[in-house]
C-alpha cells in the first residue's frame, strides 16, 4: 500500500523533502565548520551520515510514496521493473561501485580532510570528500579528482599523524618516530649536530604541541639520489640547507641514508603542525636538494 492517496501529494512530498534535505545538508555542513568542539574527523562522519541518511529516505519516498505504481498489471510491472533494472545497473554500476567505496573507506577511515597523502601516486592535501570521490590539492596547486574505487583499489599513504589521544611525552615521541629514528635502524647523516640534540629537538616539538594544542603534526617524508662523487661534501651542504629551513617548516627537516651503491638513496622528513607550511616551502626545498645533487652548489 502507497503511503500516499494520489500521485500528486506523493511527487509533492518528495519534491518538498529533496529540498529540505538539501537545506539541512547545507546547513548542517556550515554549522559543524563553524563549531571547534568536534574534530575534523568528527565532522566528517557527521556530514557523511547525514546525507547517507537523506538518500535513504528520498529513495523510500519514491518507491513506496506513488499509489500508481500499485495499480500496473503485474505482468507489465515485472518487465518493467527488469527493464529499468538492467538499464539503471548499467548506466549506475560505476556511481554505485563509488557509493559503496566510499562508504567502505567512511568505516576504513584512512584519512580525513586536511590530510596530506599520496594515492595513486599523487601527493596532495585532501580538500573534499564526498559520496563518489575525493579531491586533493597538489603542491603545485592542481585538483585532482580520485573516484572512491580506484583509492580502494590503491596504496594511500597518509602523512598526517593524530595527536588526539596523547597523553605523555613517551607517547608523543613513540607515535611521530618514523623506523629510522629508533635504535640501531637509526642512520643518519646529519653531521652538522652529531645526533646530540636529537631527543631536545622531540622535546621542543612535545612542547609546542602542549602550548598550542594542535591536533595533528604533518610528517611528510621524500627521497632522492645523489651520485657518489663528492657526496660527503654534498652532505654538508645539505645539512646547512636543513637549519636554512628549520624556521620555514617550524622545526628542521632530518635526512637518513636509505640506499648505498652506484647511486645513494636519502630520505628526508618535514615535521610540522602546519599544512601550509608543507605546501609552500616543501617544493623549493626539493629544488634547492635537487640542486645539490647536481653539483650546481657551488663548494
Amino acid at each position: 500500500m502507497a503511503l500516499f492517496n494520489t500521485d500528486l501529494m506523493a511527487l509533492t512530498v518528495l519534491l518538498i523533502a529533496i529540498g529540505a534535505f538539501i537545506g539541512l545538508n547545507k546547513l548542517i555542513s556550515y554549522l559543524l565548520r563553524s563549531t571547534k568542539r568536534l574534530t575534523v574527523e568528527q565532522k566528517n562522519k557527521s556530514n557523511f551520515a547525514f546525507k547517507l541518511i537523506s538518500i535513504v529516505v528520498i529513495v523510500f519516498l519514491a518507491i513506496e510514496g506513488f499509489p500508481s505504481f500499485g495499480n500496473i498489471d503485474p505482468e507489465i510491472a515485472a518487465v518493467l521493473t527488469g527493464s529499468i533494472s538492467t538499464a539503471l545497473a548499467f548506466a549506475s554500476s560505476e556511481i554505485f561501485a563509488n557509493i559503496l567505496s566510499g562508504l567502505l573507506l567512511f568505516i576504513i577511515d584512512p584519512f580525513d580532510l586536511g590530510h596530506i597523502v599520496k594515492i595513486k601516486g599523487k601527493k596532495g592535501i585532501v580538500k573534499k570528500i564526498t559520496f563518489t570521490k575525493v579531491v586533493i590539492e597538489t603542491f603545485n596547486n592542481i585538483m585532482i579528482e580520485i573516484t572512491n574505487n580506484e583509492i580502494v583499489n590503491s596504496n594511500i599513504i597518509n602523512y598526517t599523524i593524530e595527536l588526539q589521544d596523547i597523553e605523555t611525552f613517551e607517547d608523543f615521541k613513540n607515535k611521530i618516530q618514523s623506523p629510522q629514528d629508533k635504535g640501531k635502524a637509526r642512520i643518519d647523516f646529519d653531521l652538522n649536530d652529531k645526533l646530540r640534540d636529537y631527543k631536545e629537538e622531540m622535546e621542543e616539538i612535545y612542547d609546542v604541541f602542549i602550548e598550542k594544542n594542535y591536533e595533528q603534526i604533518h610528517s611528510y617524508t621524500f627521497r632522492m639520489r645523489f651520485e657518489y662523487d663528492k657526496f660527503r661534501i654534498k652532505i654538508d651542504r645539505i645539512s646547512k640547507l636543513c637549519d636554512e629551513y628549520k624556521q620555514n617548516f617550524g622545526f628542521k627537516p632530518r635526512f637518513h641514508i636509505v640506499w648505498f651503491g652506484n647511486r645513494i638513496g636519502v630520505k628526508f622528513r618535514i615535521l610540522t603542525f602546519k599544512t601550509q607550511n608543507v605546501v609552500q616551502y616543501q617544493p623549493k626545498f626539493a629544488h634547492e636538494l635537487y640542486k645539490i645533487s647536481m653539483g650546481e652548489e657551488k663548494f
